[in-house]
C-alpha cells in the first residue's frame, strides 16, 4: 500500500458516504492505496445552497483533523474549503470538483456538467473561473433535483436529460456533478455513448498518484 486516504464527506448524510465508498473501493484496491469515508457530523444534511457550502467548511475541516491520513479528498463537488483544508493539513488535499475537470480535460476537449439543483450552476462557473478551466466547460445543466433525491428510475431520466442536453451543446465529455450521482456512472456512460467522469474517483485517482510519487521519492533517497 502506498499510504492512507481519507474521503470527507462535508454533509452529514450516511447514504451519502455509503454512495461514495461504494464508488471508490474497487478503485482504492487497485490503485495501492487504504481507504476511509469519514462523515462530518455536523455539516449540513445536504450540500445545495451557498449558506450550505458555508457551513460545511470548519467541521469538515475538525472531521479531517480526527482522521491522520497521508492524504484528503473532499467529496463535495463544490469543493467547499479546499483553501482553508490545505492550508490547515499537511498531508495534500484534492477536491473532486477540480480533479473531475482535470480528468475530463484529458478525455475531451469540451467538458459538461450535470448539476443537481439551479442554485449549484453559478457557485460551479465561479470555481471554474477561479482555477482557469471556465473555457473547456461547454455547460452545467442541472437536473433540479436535491443531493439526498437522486435514486431511482425518474431520477436517472432527468440524469440522462441533462447529459443529452450537453451532448447536443457539443460536451464529449461528461462530469457527474454532485456526490449523490456516484452509482450512476457506468449507466449513464453507456446510454450516452460519452466518457462519463466520476468526481471521488477521479479525486483518489490523484490522490493515490501523489503518494506513489512521494514513495518513489522516499525510495530514491535511501
Amino acid at each position: 500500500m502506498f499510504g492512507r486516504v481519507i474521503l470527507v464527506n462535508p454533509n452529514s448524510s450516511r447514504r451519502i458516504s455509503m454512495q461514495v465508498d461504494e464508488a471508490v473501493s474497487t478503485l482504492a484496491e487497485d490503485l495501492g492505496v487504504e481507504v476511509e469515508i469519514a462523515t462530518s457530523e455536523d455539516g449540513p444534511a445536504a450540500i445545495e445552497s451557498d449558506d450550505d457550502v458555508a457551513a460545511a467548511v470548519e467541521p469538515m475541516i475538525e472531521t479531517a483533523a480526527r482522521h491522520p491520513a497521508d492524504a484528503y479528498v473532499i467529496a463535495c463537488f463544490s469543493d467547499p474549503g479546499i483553501g482553508e483544508m490545505r492550508a490547515t493539513l499537511e498531508a495534500p488535499v484534492f477536491g473532486i470538483a477540480e480533479s473531475a475537470v482535470l480528468a475530463a480535460m484529458s478525455r475531451g476537449r469540451n467538458v459538461g456538467v450535470i448539476s443537481a439543483v439551479d442554485e449549484a450552476v453559478p457557485r460551479h462557473y465561479r470555481y471554474w473561473d477561479r482555477i482557469g478551466v471556465t473555457s473547456r466547460v461547454v455547460g452545467d445543466v442541472p437536473t433540479g433535483r436535491g443531493v439526498l433525491n437522486l435514486e431511482g428510475e425518474e431520477a436517472y431520466e432527468d440524469v440522462l436529460d441533462a447529459g443529452r442536453q450537453l451532448a447536443e451543446a457539443g460536451a464529449d465529455v461528461v462530469v457527474l456533478g454532485c456526490t449523490g450521482m456516484t452509482h450512476l456512472r457506468a449507466r449513464l456512460q453507456t446510454d450516452l455513448d460519452l466518457p462519463v467522469i466520476e468526481p471521488c474517483q477521479a479525486a483518489l485517482t490523484f490522490a493515490a498518484s501523489a503518494l506513489r510519487d512521494s514513495h518513489a521519492d522516499e525510495e530514491c533517497a535511501q
